[in-house]
């Protein structure tokens, strides 16, 4: 009876002691070189502001997904993107089937979507993804001074 209650606090202490060991600090660097922004795993720093993703996806061998319905897509989208459904059958094959050394802008109707296939992408060794702040409709938002 004695060793159980030395035990299950020894039990408590080493869970506390590897979850403590899994947190992982995210940190984001600028570099000097090329002036692009770096995370090391903190998905808040993929998520861009409406000028910053602009600027990136402007930037030679860029891919922009946009990942609303084909409905939505044909409704209007940005410039060069390509449509992937986030509702279709083969979507998260589609994802698979692109290629990880790529940077990739994903958007949607307003964050939900693109937030949820970064995840994935994640999850699948895709080392640059980032999204559009507000999705579509952030992007249709006039700026106001």
């Amino acid at each position: 009876m004695r060793s159980k209650n030395v035990l299950l606090p020894l039990f408590c202490l080493i869970l506390l002691a590897l979850a403590g060991a899994s947190c992982n600090n995210s940190a984001t660097t600028v570099s000097e070189e090329t002036g692009e922004t770096t995370s090391t795993g903190n998905s808040e720093d993929h998520i861009l502001d409406k000028a910053t993703f602009e600027a990136q996806m402007k930037k030679r061998g860029a891919v922009i997904v946009d990942v609303r319905m084909p409905q939505e897509f044909e409704q209007g989208s940005l410039e060069g993107a390509i449509n992937i459904d986030f509702f279709s059958p083969t979507f998260k094959t589609d994802l698979l089937d692109l290629k990880r050394s790529k940077k990739y802008y994903l958007y949607c109707k307003n964050e939900t979507r693109s937030y949820r296939a970064m995840k994935f992408m994640e999850t699948n060794d895709f080392k640059h993804v980032y999204i559009l702040k507000g999705g579509f409709e952030e992007w249709n938002t006039p700026v106001t001074d």
